[in-house]
Order: C-alpha cells, then sequence, then structure tokens
C-alpha cells in the first residue's frame, strides 16, 4: 500500500510536493504532504485497511510529537492495537498505521522486532527532530535514500530522488557490471553513486546535526543443523503457510491471487480456500503463446492454472501479456528505477492492471518458493557441483563434455551452462551461478569501457554478494545459493520488480512464502528435505500432495517472461542496433564498441547464448537516456 517521498534539509516545499506527485502511481485513492521547518514527509495513499479519511497520512501520534508516512501492511495490527489499548492507548482511526505509530511512539524503532508484516516507513520526532526509517525483514517494500550536503533524501522509489537539483546523476561503474552479469544490483548500491537502497532488515536514524546511523535488526537465518527432527514435517509446513496466508489476507478489499500454474502460486492458492469461500477469490494468470522456437521456457502457464482453478474452485481471468516489448521497454525500463532487463517485469504489470480493473487492490504471490525450498537450475547444478567435487578430475571431464552441446536449444543451453559451472572453483561457481549471461565474467569484464572495466573485481564476484559469500563458507554450495538469492537476488530483483510493476497499477502483492516466519521455519529444514539430483522442493511438494493435481506437483521449472533470445534475433534486433551503435556506446563511455561488436556477431550467428549480456546493454542505455531528460526541481 501506499508510496513514500520526504527529506530532512533546507530544500523548497515544491521539491516535497514533486517527489510525492512522482509516485502518484502507487497510491491513488489518496495524497498528503506535511512540512515544518527543514523538514518534509510526503505520501500517496492506496488504501486497503480502514478506508476513511481519518486513515490518511502523514499521520500523527496522539501526543503530536512523531508523524509518520508509511508504505505496507501489518499483519499482526489487531494483536498489537489490543496491547497497546491494554496499555491505556486510545486509537482514533481502525487503521494499521496508527498501531504502528503509536507502537512507535512507546518502543522507538525497536518495535520493528515486533510487526509481521512488510513495511518501510519514515517519523518524525518533533521534539528530538530526528528523522528514523525502516525496512522490513526480507525487503518486500523499497526504501531508497541519499546523504547529500544539503540534506538526507528518501522516497519507495528512485525517481523522486532525482528531482532534487543538488543530486549529483554520476553513474556508479560497479553496478553497471552486475546488471551486465545479474540484471540486478547487488547490495546498497544503485546506478547512481548518490543514491542508495536501505537494505532490508534495517534501520537508519538521521539526527539533528545531520549525523546517519544504521542498524541491522534482522538478516536471514542460516540452516540450523540443531533443529529438532520433528520440523521435517510437511503437514507441519502446510500448516504454517495456512496460517500465514490466513494473515496476509487481511484488508478492508478484496484479495485476490497471481496463479501461474506452479507450486508455488498453486500452494497459496490452496490456502486461501481454507480461509476463504474459494468461490469467492479471483485469480489472474499469464496467457502467452508458447515460442516455436524452442530457445525459451515458458508459454503454457494457463494450462495449468485452469487446472488448479478447476479443482479448487476458484476463478480465474486469463490476461494475454503479448505486449509490445519493443514500446513497451524504455517505460518499463525507468518505471523499475534500475535498468533491470528481465520482461517479466511487464507481464507482473498487466496482471496488476487486469486485477484493478477488476475492482482488486490486493493480490497473493508465490514469490519466494524457488529462493526457500530449491526450485531453479543454479539448485540442482548446485548439488551436481558437489558431486563431481568428490571424485578427483570429475569436474573437468564433465565441463569437457556438457561444453560440446551448442546453446541453440533448451536442453543443450541448459547442459552447456553446468559445464560452465563445473569448470569454476567454489565460490566463482556460486557467483556466476547467480548470473543471468550465459558469457562468462572475463568476456564480460571486456565488453565494459576502459574506466569501468576496473570497478569489476577481477575473479567476476560483485561485491554485493561477497558478504553472503564471506558469511556461508564451508556450508554446502546450495545452502549457500538460498543464502544469495534470500538476501540479494529476491529483494533485489524479484522483490523489486514485483513491487514496482504491481504499484504502477496502484495494487499491492503480497507474498506469504517470504513472511520471516517461515524463512525462519524453512531454515530450519535439512537440505535433503528440500533437494535432490532429480527433485527440487521435496518437502513444499509433499506438503501439498492432498490438495493439488499430480500434474502441479511433478510439474518442472518454467520461466516467467517473453521469448528474449529470439526477441533479439527478430523484431527488436534493429533497436539492439540502435542502443548498442558505435556512436551510442561510444557517447555514453559504459562499454568498448569493439567487444559489444564481436559478441553481436557471436549472438547473430548462435555461437554464443549472449541474449542475456546485449539485453541488460539496451537496458542500460534506455535508463540513461531517461535520466538524461529527467527534469529537477528547484
Amino acid at each position: 500500500m501506499c508510496g513514500i517521498a520526504g527529506f530532512m534539509g533546507t530544500w523548497s516545499p515544491a521539491l516535497a510536493q514533486a517527489m510525492t506527485d512522482a509516485i502518484a502511481h502507487r497510491g491513488p485513492d489518496g495524497s498528503g504532504l506535511w512540512l515544518d521547518d527543514g523538514i518534509a514527509l510526503g505520501h500517496r495513499r492506496l488504501s486497503i485497511i480502514d478506508l476513511t479519511a481519518a486513515a490518511a497520512q502523514p499521520m500523527h501520534s496522539g501526543s503530536d510529537r512523531y508523524v509518520l508516512t508509511y508504505n505496507g501492511e501489518i499483519y499482526n495490527y489487531r494483536e498489537l492495537r489490543t496491547e497497546l489499548e491494554q496499555t491505556g492507548v486510545s486509537f482514533r482511526t481502525g487503521s494499521d498505521t496508527e498501531v504502528l505509530l503509536e507502537l512507535f511512539a512507546r518502543e522507538g524503532l525497536g518495535c520493528v522486532e515486533r510487526l509481521n508484516g512488510i513495511f518501510a516507513f519514515a517519523v518524525w520526532d518533533r521534539q528530538a527532530c530526528t528523522l528514523s526509517l525502516a525496512r522490513d525483514h526480507l525487503g518486500v517494500k523499497p526504501l531508497y535514500y541519499a546523504e547529500l550536503p544539503g540534506g538526507f533524501l528518501f522516497a519507495s522509489e528512485l525517481k523522486p530522488l532525482v528531482l532534487c537539483p543538488d543530486l549529483p546523476r554520476d553513474i556508479d561503474g560497479a553496478t553497471v557490471g552486475d546488471h551486465l552479469g545479474f540484471l540486478w544490483t547487488a547490495g546498497d548500491r544503485t546506478m547512481l553513486k548518490s543514491v542508495r537502497k536501505l537494505r532490508p532488515g534495517c534501520t537508519i536514524t538521521v539526527s539533528a546535526d545531520g549525523a546517519v546511523g544504521m542498524n541491522r535488526y534482522y538478516r536471514a537465518p542460516l540452516f540450523d543443523d540443531t533443529a529438532p527432527p520433528s520440523s521435517v514435517d510437511s503437514e507441519i509446513l502446510r500448516n504454517e503457510i495456512d496460517t500465514i496466508v490466513s494473515d496476509q489476507m487481511v484488508a478492508d478489499v478484496d484479495v485476490g491471487a497471481l496463479l501461474s500454474g506452479g507450486v508455488d502460486s498453486s500452494a497459496i492458492v490452496a490456502s486461501m480456500c481454507r480461509a476463504a469461500d474459494p468461490g469467492k477469490i479471483t485469480t489472474f494468470c499469464a496467457a502467452v503463446t508458447k515460442p516455436e522456437t524452442g530457445t525459451d521456457n515458458f508459454g503454457d502457464d494457463q494450462i495449468h492454472a485452469r487446472l488448479v482453478a478447476k479443482k479448487l474452485g476458484v476463478r480465474l481471468i486469463q490476461v494475454s501479456t503479448e505486449a509490445d516489448l519493443v514500446d513497451a521497454l524504455p517505460e518499463m525500463i525507468w518505471q523499475l528505477d534500475e535498468p533491470t532487463a528481465d520482461f517479466a517485469a511487464v507481464q507482473t504489470l498487466l496482471l496488476a492492471r487486469a486485477a484493478r480493473e477488476n475492482g482488486i487492490k490486493v493480490l497473493l504471490s508465490g514469490v519466494g518458493g524457488d529462493d526457500l525450498f530449491t526450485g531453479y537450475g543454479r539448485h540442482t547444478a548446485g548439488v551436481i557441483w558437489t558431486m563431481a567435487n568428490r571424485v578427483p578430475g570429475l569436474r573437468g571431464l564433465g565441463a569437457s563434455l556438457l561444453g560440446l552441446f551448442p546453446p541453440s536449444s533448451i536442453l543443450g543451453r541448459r547442459l552447456q551452462r553446468i559445464g560452465a559451472l563445473l569448470a569454476l572453483p567454489e565460490e566463482r561457481m556460486l557467483a556466476d551461478g547467480m548470473s543471468y549471461s550465459a558469457v562468462g565474467a572475463d568476456r564480460r569484464r571486456s565488453l565494459l569501457a576502459a574506466g569501468v572495466r576496473d570497478t569489476m573485481p577481477s575473479d567476476g564476484i560483485a561485491d554485493g554478494l561477497r558478504a553472503s559469500l564471506d558469511h556461508t563458507r564451508g556450508r554446502h554450495p546450495v545452502e549457500r545459493f538460498l543464502d544469495l538469492e534470500l538476501n540479494g537476488f529476491m529483494p533485489d530483483h524479484n522483490l523489486n520488480y514485483t513491487d514496482k510493476m504491481a504499484m504502477q497499477a496502484g495494487v499491492e502483492v503480497r507474498v506469504p512464502l517470504v513472511d520471516h516466519r517461515l524463512v525462519g521455519h524453512a531454515m530450519q529444514l535439512p537440505l535433503s528435505s528440500k533437494i535432490s539430483l532429480l527433485q527440487t522442493k521435496k518437502i513444499l511438494r509433499a506438503s501439498q500432495r492432498d490438495r493439488l493435481p499430480n500434474d502441479i506437483l511433478t510439474r518442472p521449472k518454467q520461466g516467467f517472461g517473453v521469448p528474449v533470445r529470439s526477441w533479439l534475433q527478430g523484431p527488436a534486433r534493429d533497436l539492439l542496433e540502435d542502443l548498442t551503435s558505435r556512436s551510442a556506446v561510444t557517447a555514453r563511455g559504459l562499454f568498448d564498441a569493439d567487444s559489444i561488436d564481436s559478441l553481436k556477431s557471436d549472438f547473430y550467428a548462435q555461437r554464443v547464448d549472449a541474449a542475456f549480456t546485449l539485453f541488460p546493454m539496451m537496458a542500460m542505455e534506455l535508463w540513461c537516456r531517461r535520466l538524461d531528460r529527467a527534469v529537477a526541481v528547484a
């Protein structure tokens, strides 16, 4: 729900208004702006709990000492409200906003550890003249900030910050390499050196003298090998999911769901049917024509979604997501705040629009299942790498044999990818396994301009990934992959595009499988309960055995997007040539023109699967062009 923006500094009220207006899509139901000497708090409202005007923001505490602007939902707000009422607190609204505000008034930023929800908020203490900010445990809700000589700015999205005339727009070279390999920026960096992302589970305090302090109150736990054997029980897991889904259906508006027909989203809808009348639940799936080229792995979600909907008795709306991608790309890139080269974002936007057109403001999603219970190809590759590593020379032999397969088919591409990972030592295998690019780190580095190339680590491991690798050293490679996902890939990519695209349509997406209680439970499960050489998500599939059709439980992992490879070879080839032309590349100064020409030649001849290396280049150029046109507000 909602969008927030503001600053602590000497900038004008016009900037505060412009920043708030820039996120109007996040809150089409209302707007609020509170100004005081040196402080501005802006809010755009998507009304979900307590739809009355009394629950509008920014909101003042009962004592009038604190002012809050907040984005998100606190699922346990009723329990917290009862507790506060027993201590004498009186409430004027039925909103979770007021509960959060009064809890903060009593406990300060420490209150975040008691919250069960998704949130990003800012509180101004009028007495102490301090600004406090916080982001939820797993980073479902985004929060950007900038520390400048003239003060401190923050917003739910990056776009409002670039409106500040004092914000430097220098590109962070390290993130160029990140996007080239991963499609997302690891850690707290963004494309702009001056702007940072508040990390999941973190808080910030800006004191009256401008000093900025940061604290981390939560980190996704590692596997606990002291957990009791009883925790490895699929029924316990299913009941936990049921409880969390029920909690997350709290709203004063209708709640629907995204249903791809995969085990994750299907499990969520099955749990929703335990909490509400299935006949009153509306679900949405993407209807995409399966590509004929055989090079892109998706296209039949609607078939499986229909099967689940019929089994559970829910309404299913199939949404055509075959947009004109050439036209959609420039706006999508800017809306995402980062040059994220993943067309799954467009599908999310179209599904959210369909939900809004059908009167639904809240959707539940299965995002996170792959990151908690395994599900990606890299997890299986991690199992294979570990097995092969036990036999001297076997990894090298496997790498040589699998490297012979051509990348012109799904199977050939997968086998070649596994072979490439087998050839690498563990740390590089893990980093490269997180990459979307099938082009190795050495060649990716050669694509960068000389000055940018120096910012890419020599081993290809992004700085934002290194903290996770250091934290998990000595553990099983698949456990290490899961930690990289929970602390990087998920908040910086999947959750980012899910939030940005859904909120572009004024729809909130909730993610039960990313609830920190479920994360804690999943991290107590031994790896053997999640994955084997032949199956991923073992315990999650088992937990749904009596609820979902067998075809769903045995369905292989499929992508969620569009046929990028055939798209770049065909209808988008002219756009690719424009955005990566020698003149465009030279003028921007981020890439090496000769190396890019060579890579394109290899791609067109199908010698190298370079689609997800070239596509990020296009995205970065489009993002930079839009940044060039963004006009600051004095």
